[in-house]
């Protein structure tokens, strides 16, 4: 293990440099490197998550680590540059490199005839890497570094395709909003600092949750916010949000592997690594929970007048990411790393599937000038379809199981507010996943004339990675609950799902600090009851998007409907204005910061430029001007200083004579 965990990300690593040095003389075959690398570095990871997830030596229930160096040994500050695997980090290994590999293997077909085909993959490696280190890290400071590695890679890659401005406009923005919730999480390791004495995340969290909470010079609440802080920016939760939706501007595998499995779900992961610092922290809890499930629906109700494919899909990322946070607020922590999980393959196969339908329309996103495409892409059609129905948490699928789990627990232990909330998000995720299905794939093709001819479905290099993700998307879910609720009680089987038992010890030591514990499944009961308007409020919101939208599955036959869309947009002209201007974020942010902030340093520059500067230039022009009418006294001439020194006896002689006379 001390070889193989160290493997994993240098694996990537190794692709970058090699890619980035010679990928351009490799031309169209600069894939096979970095794909390789990745490929290498799956296996490995499967290796060592076998390893881990079955607890068979060198691993125990709090993990093992491999030190590689001491990294900055400074006195009492001692970093060890180590990396950890323990069962949550299992976990996130086999999304991050099984979504990683397959995405790398897509852009084979998908980057196929960009100038940038080396480039593209050299940071996709670099950005495998940063994560990998991220997920790994031992210590803070580790995971700190990755963090902003991984931000690095984000802002390459959305802005790849660095000619457009639009492009080269996002992938700022996306850095430059990063950057206030890492300012937070800084901080957070900061204060993890002066309150522990250490920055190894094991030794810290065992410190902070052993000691009174008065003991510590910043309060623990504080600490959590702040690490809060730093996921609210990586998994772009409110009032941070407002990047991802431009990250789009990105080639589409970009938008699958960062902004939908992998990097935004950083911020998840960070804060279920702090368990235990949130469980001591309630008021914290209830505000992670809160931002959460306002994200949540703010996204939703975004997502549902967007005429992008991509940002459709880019505002259904954020309203999901939303429920994982409230899962965490309220205490759910096994549900939103399942959730996690069901979403990394759900949503990357939606992205990949919208990224073929834009291949097939010849670089098209707009949904309006799509339609009819159901039968000339069927495997897109297909795979999309199955993800749409995971999103909408229709069983069996994947998201069904995650999405319910953390609506019942949430009701269960007194959340009745999330769960209320969480019940309209679903209702309107259905409803603007089949939206989104009924405009690109059913109906009529709106398709430009010049471009229908050439629609083609895409090659297998891209096909078969939508097809092992909807197979992951079907069968995840029943995997990972089995033998849990709620499949395990109807075949007569008890005991907790096979997530929740690799979890299990990751969030011992929170759920005792919290007074949780496993609660009993009652299938005829109120989980029962739950299940079942879960099923139903997706079911509506199916249902209501295929009456307005049209539905071409099977027999089943419903042609859209456009006038009774435009009618019930004029009932509510304010909302559906509000959805599509995306609640006028951006314009918000642009009064503030660019319109009020600038003026507001026009004026510092000018009190800056004019008073400060003119103050110390003046104080300076006054004490040289004055030393120049000194430096004249000074000539040099031995008589002038005697004649002086005459002059100054004669005053100080006349002076005393006249005191003394009086």
């Amino acid at each position: 293990m001390d070889t193989l965990i160290p493997l994993i990300a240098a694996l990537p690593l190794a692709g970058f440099l090699v890619t980035a040095a010679i990928g351009r003389r490799l031309g169209r075959q600069a894939h096979w490197i970095p794909v390789l690398a990745v490929a290498a570095s799956w296996l490995v990871a499967m290796v060592v998550v076998a390893t881990a997830l079955s607890g068979a030596a060198p691993f125990a229930e709090d993990g093992y680590a491999v030190r590689l160096w001491e990294w900055i040994p400074a006195g009492n500050l001692q970093v060890e540059a180590a990396l950890l695997v323990d069962n949550l980090a299992a976990v996130l290994l086999i999304v991050v490199t099984t979504v990683g590999l397959l995405v790398h293997v897509y852009s084979i077909g998908y980057m196929r005839h960009d100038p940038g085909y080396w480039r593209f993959f050299a940071y996709l490696n670099l950005f495998m890497f940063s994560m990998l280190v991220l997920v790994l890290g031992d210590s803070w400071l580790t995971v700190f570094v990755a963090w902003e590695l991984v931000g690095l890679s984000s802002y390459l890659l959305i802005g790849f395709w660095y000619r457009k401005s639009s492009a080269a406009l996002a992938s700022k923005k996306a850095f430059i909003v990063n950057r206030v919730g890492d300012v937070g999480f800084a901080l957070g390791i900061m204060a993890i600092w002066v309150n522990t004495g250490t920055l190894n995340i094991r030794d810290s969290i065992d410190v902070l949750t052993s000691q009174p909470l008065t003991a510590f010079p910043v309060p623990i609440g504080i600490v959590a916010l702040l690490i809060f802080a730093g996921a609210m920016g990586k998994s772009a939760q409110f009032p941070l949000h407002v990047w991802l939706p431009d990250a789009m501007e990105g080639p589409t595998p970009v938008s699958a592997l960062i902004h939908a499995a992998t990097m935004v779900n950083a911020g998840v992961y960070l804060v279920a690594r702090a368990n235990p610092i949130f469980a001591s922290a309630p008021e914290a809890m209830v505000v992670v929970a809160a931002i959460g499930i306002f994200t949540a629906i703010l996204a939703a109700s975004i997502a549902l007048t967007q005429t992008d494919i991509k940002r459709v899909l880019a505002y259904s990322t954020l309203s999901q990411l939303g429920y994982m946070f409230a899962a965490f607020g309220v205490g759910a922590w096994t549900a939103a790393i399942f959730h996690l999980m069901a979403q990394g393959f759900t949503k990357g196969l939606l992205f990949l599937a919208s990224g073929s339908v834009i291949h097939a329309v010849h670089d098209e996103q707009d949904m309006r000038k799509m339609g009819g495409l159901a039968k000339r892409i069927p495997h897109t059609y297909r795979t999309m379809l199955i993800g749409s129905l995971g999103m909408a948490g229709i069983p069996p699928l994947a998201s069904f199981f995650s999405k319910d789990e953390i609506l019942g627990e949430s009701f269960i232990l007194g959340f009745a507010w999330v769960w209320a909330i969480g019940i309209i998000v679903a209702i309107m995720t259905a409803f603007y996943m089949f939206r989104l299905i009924g405009l690109t794939f059913w109906g009529e093709s709106r398709v430009d004339r010049a471009v229908e001819p050439k629609i083609h479905e895409s090659p297998a290099v891209m096909t078969v990675p939508l097809w092992l993700l909807a197979i992951a998307s079907i069968l995840l879910g029943i995997w990972l609950s089995w033998p849990g609720p709620p499949l395990g009680p109807l075949f007569g089987v008890e005991g907790p799902g096979l997530l929740a038992g690799w979890l299990e010890p990751v969030y011992a030591q929170g759920l005792e600090i919290l007074g949780q514990h496993e609660a009993e499944f009652a299938l005829f009961g109120i989980d029962g009851a739950l299940i079942l308007v879960s099923v139903a409020v997706a079911t509506a919101g199916l249902l209501a998007a295929w009456r307005l939208f049209g539905v071409e599955i099977g027999p089943l036959r419903q042609r859209a409907r456009p006038e009774r869309v435009r009618a019930l947009s004029a009932r509510v002209p304010f909302l559906y204005r509000a959805s599509l201007n995306k609640w006028w974020f951006d314009e918000l942010n642009h009064l503030l910061f660019i319109v009020i902030g600038g003026r507001v340093a026009a004026v510092l520059w000018w009190f800056d430029a004019k008073v400060v500067d003119g103050i110390v230039n003046g104080i300076g022009s006054v004490t040289r001007r004055s030393g120049g009418g000194l430096a004249r006294v000074q000539t040099g001439r031995v008589q002038n200083y005697a004649l002086g020194i005459a002059i100054g006896l004669i005053v100080m002689a006349g002076s005393y004579l006249m005191i003394a006379g009086r």
